[in-house]
């Protein structure tokens, strides 16, 4: 019997499919340690592909040489070797079993669980350790004895099994070889206006690339040229800077006086920076491809939810409101288009890094519109400054393989991703997105330090602050923090691949949430307006958010009850008739994280609407009536802005370029209260009174005006209601500035009401 097995054994040895299958197995261990731990890149995703195409065609052959090779082993092996083969035998059948799931959820799926995946890559590694610990000892004590048919067939194995696994590595080098990496960045036109400072190409925007060419160019030659010490005095000198002063360029150029180096060297540096200029006009802008396409995220079968959220949102649309592109032709018209960099910054980001907003005459559907704030853009920010006017970084994330590719090439693109998640994951997925100062470098306005813009002369709105200064915020304490995320992108029932967050506040890895791309606000009507995908919810959505009807569970302990602002009437609960009183209205913003109401003040508006009606269904007074043609005019309370230019003359445009000061401008801060008394006296029983003028109906003929008229019956109950209304867009502004044939008017929105009630006394 031992005989046979040993012939048997040998004939596995000399078996091609013996040496195919282990060979392969070597194969698999050795590129999955790869794939593991070698940097992202063109060879490594190959790696994945032929990985796991291979993994799936030695099934087969693999399993069926182990079970052959198990059957025959050598009856004479026991003890600790045994008990080391069996363990190898398992854990590559569990390999095995787990590398064909992570295969199919990565080819079918929307995402690789992550269960598999620890299962896969631990079984991997313990079969590796069992194989070695099976065949060295064997290999040891063969290393020098004399030739017998039996060793000869396993160094025969080994050699050809070497020679089988060097074929697929063979085969990755040869795919990836033949692949060019995408071009990321280009240069700018002949044309682009360089107004702003040759280095500040997108200038009044604070926006900037992180990895472009020329600054690491730069960065290179100066390291080059200075020793540590005097790069270390160079970047004091520059950090003590005012970054938005100067572009970093010319900072550096200002503060090479102070290194105090030879003549020679100083040629150098103003070489290197000559050199920098000329770099920076070839390749210091984006192209378009790398930070657009967010459809893809959403047609993959991975992020259909989120991008569903983002289309409709204020973040979706930001580029293309016909709004926006109004104003931004008006902008172009009074200062030259090279200004609306700094709206683009924020609105357009793809058009302005791309370089498209060149200076160039635009007007109209001349704008080049893109994605507004698409996922790319968001996802590949990667720090931000709390400066605001699009104070963000931006770099490229290095995409996969057949990235906007087609058929087959889209499917490997998909397999990547959800096989190979860990770069989309650590390209996307970043600690400051947590962070408020993430939104500060859009949702805050500040003066540019700049005069050679127009754009920067008066702050309209500034988020950001405003939260830091109001009753959510607490420095130090987190836990007591609510943060822009918590509020304006609470968490959602999710199917998302996303879905689940571990290091996130109130969230566990399987919470199966993920936090709305909503991003709830207060525009209801450009989502209608523009008859955007999803856009009629959207804007149910913002109006249940404003009138508090949208609960967010997870902050419930902390957070307040109710809509984004409180309002109360303070009133007597009896009167006699002909007595003055006073109504007091209180507005108390209490839940709103930042002021009340938040963005540009010229555009939008809210009030209260207060009405006294008697019991007989009279109205006895009414302010702020939403009915008339200018509500705001005698309402008790308005918030909103009235700007004025260097003339005098209002702003009505939104054109804050010309902005100088405001003649009124009012907003509730944070935790504040704002209280306003209205007199008002209680009407007494009379007859209808008749007045004293007239009018004439025709040619001879008068008649008397009744111009008020009491019942002789007795008020015996007054009931006042008070309503906070809220307009995202002024009939006045939309007057001025919109050049649709069809009238548009942004819908008023009620966002409370109080009622109370008043007794009157008549003695009855």
């Amino acid at each position: 019997m031992k005989k046979y097995i040993q012939t048997e054994l040998q004939r596995d040895f000399r078996s091609l499919l013996t040496w195919i299958a282990f060979g392969l197995l070597f194969y698999f261990m050795l590129s999955g340690a790869f794939i593991t731990w070698m940097p992202f890149d063109i060879y490594s995703q190959y790696s994945v592909i032929v990985h796991s195409v291979t993994g799936i065609a030695a099934l087969l052959p693999v399993g069926i040489i182990v079970y052959l090779h198990w059957r025959r082993r050598d009856g004479s092996v026991d003890g600790a070797l045994e008990t080391v083969a069996t363990s190898a035998l398992v854990l590559l059948g569990i390999c095995l079993l787990s590398g064909l799931v992570v295969t199919l959820q990565a080819a079918l799926g929307t995402h690789v669980q992550a269960f598999w995946w620890t299962v896969h890559q631990l079984s991997s590694f313990g079969f590796a350790v069992a194989v070695l610990a099976h065949l060295t000892p064997i290999l040891l004590r063969y290393r020098t004895s004399a030739a017998t048919p039996r060793r000869l067939a396993r160094r025969r194995y080994l050699a050809a099994a070497f020679a089988v696994l060097l074929v697929p590595f063979a085969a990755t080098g040869w795919l990836s070889s033949g692949v060019e990496e995408d071009e990321v960045f280009q240069g700018f036109s002949d044309a682009y206006d360089f107004r702003f400072g040759e280095d500040r190409p997108f200038w009044p925007s604070r926006a900037s690339i992180d990895g472009v060419p020329w600054r690491e160019n730069l960065d290179a030659r100066l390291a080059s040229v200075l020793s540590p010490d005097e790069g270390q005095r160079l970047d004091a000198t520059l950090g003590d800077q005012e970054s938005s002063a100067l572009g970093p360029l010319a900072a550096i150029e200002m503060a090479l006086p102070t290194l105090s180096i030879d003549p020679d060297r100083t040629s150098m540096l103003h070489e290197a920076l000559s050199t920098a200029r000329d770099e920076l006009r070839s390749s210091g802008a984006i192209r378009t491809g790398p930070m657009i396409d967010s459809a893809t995220c959403g047609s993959s079968g991975c992020h259909e939810q989120i991008y569903d959220e983002w289309l409709p949102s204020a973040h979706g649309f930001a580029a293309i409101d016909i709004l926006f592109r109004d104003v931004q032709e008006l902008l172009a018209e009074a200062e030259g288009s090279a200004e609306t960099r700094t709206c683009a910054g924020c609105h357009d980001p793809v058009a302005l890094l791309t370089g498209t907003r060149s200076g160039a005459s635009i007007a109209g559907d001349d704008l080049v519109i893109h994605e507004g704030n698409s996922c790319l853009v968001c996802h590949s920010i990667t720090s931000t400054d709390t400066e605001g006017n699009g104070g963000y970084t931006i770099q490229v994330p290095q995409h996969y393989l057949f990235t906007g590719a087609e058929g087959a090439g889209s499917f490997l693109n998909r397999f990547l991703i959800r096989g190979y998640p860990s770069h989309h994951i650590s390209s996307f997925t970043r600690p400051i997105y947590k962070q408020s100062e993430f939104c500060a470098a859009c949702h805050k306005q500040t003066k540019l330090a700049s005069s050679e813009t127009a754009i920067g002369l008066a702050v309209e709105q500034n988020e950001y602050d405003s939260w830091r200064e109001g009753h959510w915020y607490f420095e130090d304490e987190p836990d007591r923090t609510l943060a822009c995320r918590d509020c304006h992108m609470p968490l959602v029932d999710s199917s998302d691949p996303a879905r689940g967050d571990s290091v996130d506040t109130n969230r566990s890895a399987g919470d199966g949430k993920h936090r709305s791309h909503r991003t709830l606000g207060g525009n209801t009507y450009i989502p209608v307006a523009q008859d955007l995908p999803g856009g009629e919810f959207q804007a149910e959505q913002t109006k249940d958010w404003l009138k508090g009807a949208i609960e967010i569970n997870e902050i419930a302990d902390r957070w307040t009850d109710g809509p984004v602002v409180d309002l109360s009437i303070v009133a007597p609960e009896v009167i006699e008739p002909g007595d003055l009183i006073n109504l007091t209205l209180v507005m108390h913003n209490n839940k709103t994280g930042h002021d009340f109401p938040a963005g540009p003040l010229d555009l939008l508006a809210s009030w209260i609407e207060i009405k006294v009606e008697d019991d007989q269904g009279r109205t006895l007074m009414h302010l702020g009536n939403p009915e008339g043609d200018k509500p705001t005019l005698d309402a008790p309370i308005v918030y909103k802005a009235d700007w004025y230019d260097k003339r005098g003359l209002p702003v009505e445009r939104h054109n804050i370029w010309a902005v100088v000061g405001a003649s009124y401008k009012r907003s509730l801060p944070s935790g504040d209260v704002d209280v306003v008394d209205i007199p008002f006296r209680c009407p007494v029983i009379a007859r209808p009174r008749i007045s004293d003028s007239v009018s004439e109906d025709g040619p001879g003929q008068r008649k008397s005006d009744v111009v008020f008229r009491v019942e002789n019956q007795s008020i015996r109950e007054l009931t006042v209601t008070a309503r906070v209304l809220y307009r995202k867009a002024n009939p006045e502004f939309l007057a001025n500035v919109y050049s649709l044939d069809t009238k548009l008017e942004a819908p008023i929105i009620e966002i409370n009401r109080v009622t109370h009630k008043i007794r009157v006394n008549n003695g009855e």
